[in-house]
Parts: C-alpha cells; structure tokens; sequence
C-alpha cells in the first residue's frame, strides 16, 4: 500500500508527534529532555518555523507549529535525525528511535488551535505524571504563565493573545479543559 501524501504547505499550522519505537521511551534522563529542546530550538532556526505548543512525554513527544516555507518534512526529519543520533551514541545503542514516520495534522482555524494547545499541556496530567502542569518543565505550558520558563524559541504571543492578552486567561481556560 502506498503512503499517504503528506501535505506540506507554507504559512502553515501542524499537529506534530512522533513515538518511540514499540512505544519505548525517547527520553530517559534530563540530559535527554534538555538535549531534544536545544535541538528544536536550532530547529526553529534552521527551518524558520515557529514553535505554539510543546509537551515532551517519556515515549512521544507533540508540537504545534507554524511554517513559513514548506519544509515541514525537512524540519522534522531533521530533528528526528539528530536527536537519534545524539541519544544512540550517549546510551550506546544503534537503530530507529521512533517508530514509523512522524504523524502531522493541519490545523485549520483558530479554535482548532486553542483546542490542540490545550491538549498538548494537557498530556503530563492525563498520564498521572503531575500533578499540576506548571510542575511538568518538559511542556510550554509552564512558559506560558512564567517567562524565566519560556524557551526563548518559542513563540507564545498568539496563543496569549486569543486569551484577551492575558496568561491567567490561558490558565483557567486550561483548567477547565481538564475538568479542573
């Protein structure tokens, strides 16, 4: 069977996740988290797109992002790529670090965005891992309500700004999400 064709577009906005390999973890220790981040920072900067939301889980990992040339495929191979190989060499290991290729979904108007954003910070509550997200450092969630914990990369002004400018807004929106 043939692949689906991925679409890659400019000017756009992605879901993007990938898993690890059978479900394994993709990130065993800090170094791990932190080294995945400085390599989507440089991402950001090599690929010029520009980071909405993220969450790192133990086994997978979501972004949304937006694209200013369509180079989406490039961008995330590209991050893939390196990372693997930075974390096989550090835990001397060879082979796939994540499973298949990275699942991406175009994100279509405003209130999908906000939705997905949601979502994304969401992940480390669902899974039992915090019990407050602005606990869980390897998400943009904490960023968002506190600038000393905002990767500089990261693009957080659109996101605020559909929550009247205001992060206690984004807040009690996330909370109400979650059933909070």
């Amino acid at each position: 069977m043939a692949r689906i064709i991925r679409l890659d577009l400019p000017n756009s906005f992605y879901h993007v996740l990938s898993r690890g390999n059978e479900r394994r973890k993709i990130f065993y220790d800090i170094r791990d988290y932190k080294k995945f981040l400085e390599i989507l920072g440089k991402t950001t900067e090599r690929f010029k797109i520009e980071i909405h939301a993220y969450v790192l889980m133990p086994n997978h990992y979501h972004l949304l992002l937006r694209t200013n040339d369509a180079n989406l495929s490039k961008a995330i191979q590209w991050l893939n790529v390196s990372y693997t190989v930075w974390f096989n060499k550090k835990h001397n290991r060879i082979g796939h670090l994540f499973q298949g290729r990275f699942k991406s979904f175009i994100v279509e108007d405003e209130r999908y965005f906000t939705t997905l954003c949601l979502y994304v910070h969401g992940n480390p509550l669902r899974a039992g891992i915090v019990q407050d997200l602005s606990d869980y450092r390897w998400s943009s969630y904490p960023g968002y309500s506190d600038k000393n914990k905002r990767e500089k990369w990261l693009s957080a002004s659109m996101l605020v700004s559909m929550y009247g400018g205001n992060a206690r807004n984004l807040q009690r929106a996330q909370a109400s999400y979650l059933g909070q």
